[in-house]
């Protein structure tokens, strides 16, 4: 099952329709959602697409880990390891945006919306 879902993460599948089910915050995939509207390049719709993938694993393991867990102690840390996870795929994404992008307050206005949403 996982192979399936990733191949169509990173080959197939409308990108809105991957956003809506990849079950991210709201205020993430109201993000993603509008950078897709604003700049449908296919750079960077497969940057989002490497970003859904990743969350995609992310959660698996989670889901994984969480259900062998023990103690409560275990899940706890499993899911401060999964927002550790979450934490690293936006700043990837980030990175990944701010390569493509000359204007400097794009840049910022990229990074600070991408690092609100997963902001504890």
């Amino acid at each position: 099952m996982i192979q399936s879902r990733s191949r169509s993460v990173t080959k197939d599948g409308d990108i809105y329709q991957l956003i809506y089910e990849s079950n991210l915050e709201s205020k993430l995939e109201q993000i993603l959602i509008g950078l897709m509207k604003d700049n449908p390049s296919p750079k960077i719709e497969g940057m989002i697409r490497k970003f859904l993938l990743y969350v995609l694993h992310s959660t698996e393991n989670f889901w994984t880990t969480y259900y062998n867990a023990k103690t409560y102690q275990e899940k706890l840390d499993c899911y401060f390891q999964y927002s550790k996870n979450q934490c690293l795929a936006s700043e990837v994404l980030i990175r990944d945006l701010n390569s493509l992008s000359s204007d400097d307050e794009l840049k910022e206005n990229l990074s600070s919306l991408l690092k609100e949403s997963f902001t504890f």
